[in-house]
């Protein structure tokens, strides 16, 4: 990587990519994306129609994001843009909550007319999220090798990347790595621009970041402040010059007011969310993450001191294990050899943007580690933080997930220092048996995630039509089930009914007791609501016994209670 003070104003040209490179790269790599996400997933989620495999999931997440959206299908368009209050009625509650990618969730909307009665994008989002983590793995890699064949190779590292095969079709939005690359790529950038540039393009991050999962921001945020500094560094000539320093830091106010603005666009802030519901802590990710397959990989999978670990899931895989040791390697002698000549200090400060890395890395893996360093079962460093700072930082407590920007950090460190020591032909070696054993370790995740995806689903049984759909207009779950939750949202979905609880990312679980003590009280004193279906579980069955309903039992444990209005019994009879 050249010294960034070297010149001051660097083109395309001089940079070492050209147009041609930057789109014919971006296509392969996409291509190669495209080609993986077919191989791993077939092509039957890609019927518009068939949102079977989505209701048949184990997971609860994709079942969340899905109909989460076709509720915000169901629901008039507002300002915010976002906003929906069908499934916590009479609250309203964004699609940012439901995480089923807001940009992705308007761009649906507008095309509703044309699509099924229940139309799944989502394979057509992760054939997408495939294509451009290839892509821009590709142009990311050759930004700073500048070898297009090895560039070509290595995307294959971010296409066959493990957490994302971990959280495609978990959590959806969560797999668009292709962000933190695209910020990398950016960085990385020898170019020169002006602060209304940098202010557009730091904008620009802070919408997609929101557009996709806001979990993002905090990824673009890291890499663009490193930007910010790298800027300060190499061409403000005057370091005392308020001004400089002033001009250089816009671009991130951008950022930030774009971000916040895109929230309220989408209309995070409708209703006040529990942000410190749960405090940071148990989601970090362990020190074994690098190495630590968890079952999914060749390696055998190791302990974690929680459960929840896997939130910092960072397995990197065998062939980028072997080039970040070869790597190693090399910068352990070169750094022998730098300290040895007393030139470490002077090699790093004429190298900025690859101080910066280290910088970010560290970064990076503070804020996946914290609260506590654990390595497998056994804390070496226990927390220090108390109570209420980690409840306010409970906003991520899912804090693990930053060590994917590590992932990236380590997979193009190795490629960029592989190819400055190693020969052509040794390279060449060492990428192909790297690459090689990369897919040999990822193959019984491809293979188990393509038996699921390209199998055939039963149909959904939906325990909503045990009730007469035509007496009713609202759905009241008296206590909180999560697989229960989404059969009768997505029966709500398709019949245009509201619901009054749902899963959330963020809870809003005080004003929904709340109202539902409103809705028992106005029941037991004799007046439910003849337009609401009321669904029990054996326990609130007894608490809400004096209430004039009539009830149906469908199990031990699930009833369904309503008031039939005269007419309707009338009708009936």
């Amino acid at each position: 990587m050249k010294d960034p003070t070297e010149k001051k104003t660097v083109t395309e040209e001089e940079s070492g990519l050209h147009n041609s490179d930057f789109y014919m790269l971006f296509f392969f790599g996409a291509a190669l994306g495209v080609l993986a996400f077919l191989i791993t997933y077939g092509t039957s989620i890609l019927d518009l129609a068939n949102d079977k495999w989505i209701l048949r999931n184990t997971d609860i997440d994709i079942k969340q994001h899905y109909i989460g959206l076709l509720h915000y299908l169901n629901a008039p368009w507002s300002f915010p843009l976002g906003c929906m209050d069908t499934l916590s009625y009479p609250y309203t509650m964004s699609i940012v909550w439901t995480d089923s990618i807001p940009i992705f969730c308007v761009f649906t909307k507008l095309l509703k007319g044309l699509l099924p009665t229940t139309p799944q994008l989502f394979g057509w989002y992760g054939l997408l999220t495939f294509a451009l983590n290839g892509g821009f793995g590709a142009i990311l890699t050759f930004r700073v090798t500048k070898n297009r064949t090895l560039s070509l190779f290595s995307s294959f590292f971010f296409i066959f990347s493990f957490p994302v095969l971990q959280r495609l079709f978990y959590h959806t939005s969560l797999a668009a790595h292709y962000i933190i690359s695209a910020a990398l790529y950016y960085f990385y950038s020898d170019i020169k621009r002006s602060p209304l540039k940098r202010g557009i393009i730091y904008g620009f991050f802070g919408f997609l970041c929101v557009s996709i999962h806001s979990y993002f921001l905090p990824f673009a945020g890291v890499i663009l402040l490193a930007d910010t500094v790298k800027t300060y560094i190499t061409e403000v000539p005057d370091k005392k010059n308020i001004m400089g320093l002033v001009k250089t830091g816009i671009p991130l106010l951008s950022f930030c007011i774009v971000a916040l603005f895109s929230l309220y666009f989408y209309g995070a802030f409708s209703t006040p969310v529990n942000h410190a519901g749960f405090s940071l802590g148990e989601f970090n990710a362990n020190l074994n993450t690098f190495y630590n397959s968890l079952g999914d990989g060749r390696l055998p999978g190791l302990k974690n001191k929680y459960n929840t670990q896997y939130e910092g899931f960072g397995y990197l895989g065998l062939g980028v294990l072997i080039m970040c040791a070869v790597s190693a390697l090399i910068l352990i002698q070169k750094s022998v050899r730098l300290i040895s000549e007393n030139k470490l200090k002077v090699f790093m400060k004429s190298h900025v943007k690859i101080l910066l890395t280290v910088c970010m890395f560290i970064i990076f893996f503070i804020m996946a580690v914290v609260p506590e360093a654990d390595l497998d079962e056994v804390t070496l460093i226990p927390g220090i933080f108390p109570h209420s700072i980690k409840r306010i930082l409970g906003v991520f407590r899912s804090n693990g997930r930053f060590i994917w920007g590590d992932i990236y950090i380590l997979i193009l460190s190795s490629v960029y220092v592989l190819n400055k020591k190693a020969g052509e032909k040794v390279l060449c070696v060492i990428v192909s048996v790297c690459l090689i054993l990369q897919v040999f370790d990822i193959s019984p995740m491809i293979i188990k995630k393509r038996e699921y995806y390209t199998g055939t689903y039963d149909d959904f049984d939906l325990l909503g039509k045990y009730v007469p759909e035509d007496i009713y207009d609202h759905i009241v779950m008296t206590f909180d089930n999560g697989d229960l939750k989404m059969n009768f949202a997505y029966y709500a979905a398709l019949n245009h009914k509201t619901m009054n609880r749902f899963y959330f990312a963020r809870d809003i679980d005080s004003v929904i007791n709340e109202k539902l003590d409103e809705y028992k009280k106005e029941a037991v004193e004799g007046r439910p609501d003849e337009r609401t279906v009321y669904i029990f579980n054996a326990e609130t069955m007894k608490e809400w016994e004096a209430a004039p309903l009539h009830t149906e039992k469908v199990n031990d444990d699930l009833f369904f209670g309503y008031r039939v209005p005269e007419i309707s019994t009338s009708t009936r009879q």
